[in-house]
C-alpha cells in the first residue's frame, strides 16, 4: 500500500472519531490521557547505530552491534513518533495488546535491526499512531524511505568531525523538499559532542514540516559534531 492510500484511510478514520472534541482536547491531552491518534505530526528518529554501539553491544550474537550482523549499519530506524506541536503522548491505550507479529518483526529488521526495539518502540509510540502493528510499520518504512541518506553518511570506515549545521545542510541538499527547521540534531551527552540521532519531522499526510520544540542548537554543542565509523568488524 502506498504512502498517500495508508494515510488516507488513517487519516479520515481519525478525524471522523475526533469531530466531536474540542480542539483542544484533540491535540494535547493531559498526561496519562493520550489518545491513540490525536496528534499534530510525526517524528521519523534515525539512529547513529556506531555510537549505540560504543555503550549496548550485547555480544557476538547481537543483531545490530555484534559479529554476527548482517552487515555494518550507520543510520538506522530508531521509531516514528507522534508529537504534540509541544510534548508527545506515549503507551496509548489499544483495543487489544500491543502485540507485533513475527512477521512484521523480520520484515523490518535490515532498517531497524533490534526485534526488542521494534517491539519497545511499537508499544510506546507505534500505540499513538492509530495505527495497528503491521500497518504502523509499513508507515515507518515509507517514511524512512523518503529521507535520502548522503553519501558520506552511508558507511563511513573513518571518523570524522563536522558542524551540526553542516550535517542538517548535507540532508537539506540531498532532500530538496527538507527545509529549514524540518531536522533536528541530537548528540550523546559528554565531552565528544557525538551524533546521536537525526530526526525528520512529517506532517501527518506523511509530507516534511517544521519540527516544534528545542532547535538544533540546542541539542548539539555548535562546535564541531564527532561521528564514529561504522563497526566493520565486531
Amino acid at each position: 500500500m502506498g504512502l498517500k492510500n495508508l494515510f488516507r484511510i488513517v487519516v479520515v478514520a481519525l478525524v471522523t472519531s475526533t469531530l466531536g472534541l474540542p480542539a483542544k482536547a484533540q491535540r494535547h491531552s493531559n498526561r496519562g490521557e493520550h489518545v491513540a491518534g490525536r496528534f499534530d505530526y510525526y517524528q521519523l528518529v534515525l539512529s547513529w547505530s556506531p555510537t549505540h554501539c560504543e555503550d549496548n553491544s550485547r555480544g557476538r550474537n547481537d543483531t545490530q552491534c555484534g559479529r554476527n550482523r548482517s552487515r555494518p549499519f550507520a543510520l538506522v530506524l530508531h521509531g516514528l513518533w507522534p508529537q504534540y506541536e509541544i510534548g508527545y503522548p506515549e503507551s496509548c491505550r489499544t483495543r487489544s495488546k500491543p502485540f507485533v507479529p513475527n512477521n512484521v518483526i523480520n520484515g523490518m529488521m535490515d532498517i531497524m535491526p533490534s526485534r526488542g526495539l521494534i517491539i519497545h518502540e511499537y508499544r510506546k509510540h507505534g500505540t499513538c499512531s492509530g495505527y495497528n502493528a503491521s500497518d504502523y510499520f509499513k508507515a515507518s518504512r515509507i517514511l524512512f524511505n523518503k529521507v535520502k541518506i548522503p553519501k558520506r553518511y552511508q558507511t563511513p570506515t573513518r571518523a570524522f568531525l563536522l558542524r551540526p549545521e553542516d550535517l542538517v545542510r548535507d540532508f537539506e541538499e540531498a532532500n530538496p523538499k527538507i527545509g529549514a527547521g524540518m531536522i533536528q540534531i541530537v548528540c550523546k551527552r559528554g565531552n565528544k559532542n557525538q551524533l546521536k540521532e537525526v530526526r525528520v519531522c512529517f506532517d501527518k499526510k506523511g509530507k516534511f514540516r517544521r519540527c516544534s520544540g528545542r532547535s538544533t542548537r540546542h541539542q548539539c554543542a555548535r562546535k564541531n559534531m564527532y561521528i564514529p565509523p561504522v563497526r566493520i568488524s565486531g
